[in-house]
């Protein structure tokens, strides 16, 4: 999934330089501003909805590590060095 996410953010990044290019610089090859802004607002939610998600799994990855830390470690875990 974050491979997806990382794709749709760097496709609405690549969307919104076009549509500065656009406003910037008058550029005649976008053919319908509503339409597209449209279709970058539902990548925008879509993005954002996966970020959620992501954000979501990797708090129940974040919260296992710290119990098997504090398991491991006791109640203060600490980082360890092995030389």
């Amino acid at each position: 999934m974050s491979l997806d996410t990382a794709q749709k953010g760097c496709e609405f990044a690549d969307d919104a330089i076009e549509f500065c290019n656009f406003v910037a610089m008058g550029d005649a090859h976008l053919e319908d501003p509503n339409r597209f802004l449209s279709e970058m607002l539902e990548k925008a939610n879509t993005v954002y909805t996966q970020a959620l998600s992501m954000d979501r799994q990797f708090a129940g990855v974040r919260s296992s590590l710290f119990q098997v830390s504090t398991f491991v470690y006791g109640d203060h875990p600490t980082l360890t060095s092995s030389t």
